[in-house]
């Protein structure tokens, strides 16, 4: 296999992890109202608009 092919086979695998983990968490950045992001170990975000 190709080193290009795999390459571009990780970042599909990547982009659609993070898809799935955004619709198990219901996040979004756009969405309004109380969706918020998980907070891991402590770090925080902005949580102003």
């Amino acid at each position: 296999m190709d080193r290009g092919t795999f390459l571009f086979g990780l970042w599909c695998l990547g982009i659609s992890g993070l898809f799935l983990a955004g619709t198990v968490y219901a996040y979004s950045p756009f969405a309004d109202g109380g969706r918020t992001a998980p907070r891991v170990g402590g770090v925080y975000g902005p949580t102003h608009k």
